[in-house]
């Protein structure tokens, strides 16, 4: 029966016009922050949620989530704003983690001086699976760390971009032989 009704419930999400179902992934970003505690300022003429959390020990990052264009997109600064020296280098870091990364992109804006990473993912998985926007805000939380402390790198230790790479790769790798 539990089945049976989690079917017909995707039915009926899947068969509404596209503003409900925008609306409907909506309310139920709204929700997940309501009832995870998250401290969030939500506008909802815009259909974003702005919240705040940890980047690295001493420095929160500011997260926007938001629903448009048939999208639900996960955003930070990585880097609010960079010396012009390092510009080079940035985009070399970006690139590099560009080609690695599965979801999302690293954008270096020169224009404004800031490094941000931007996750987006058609709303019909999330509007299918709910849980999913938890799941999408937890990988992309967890990815933006790894960029910050890579850029970090970059610019407080003048370090070259492929090193970087090289030592976040490791570093991920010994973090996952010990959780096996």
């Amino acid at each position: 029966m539990n089945k049976l009704s989690l079917f017909l419930t995707k039915l009926y999400r899947i068969s509404l016009s596209r503003e409900k179902q925008k609306m409907l992934v909506w309310n139920d970003l709204i929700k997940l922050h309501q009832l995870a505690g998250w401290r969030s300022g939500i506008y909802e003429k815009e259909h974003a949620i702005r919240t705040t959390f940890e980047l690295s020990n001493d420095l929160n990052g500011i997260f926007y989530y938001m629903v448009y264009d048939r999208d639900f997109y996960c955003r930070v600064k990585i880097i609010e704003d960079f010396p012009d020296m390092y510009a080079s280098d940035l985009f070399i870091l970006a690139s590099h983690f560009n080609n690695l990364l599965v979801h999302g992109v690293v954008v270096v804006n020169v224009e404004d001086h800031y490094v941000e990473y931007l996750l987006k993912r058609e709303w019909l998985v999330p509007l299918l699976y709910r849980s999913e926007l938890y799941e999408q805000i937890v990988r992309h939380h967890n990815t933006s760390k790894d960029i910050h402390w890579a850029f970090q790198r970059l610019i407080a230790e003048d370090e070259a971009p492929a090193i970087i790479i090289a030592d976040l790769l490791r570093r991920n790798e010994a973090s996952d032989n010990e959780s096996k």
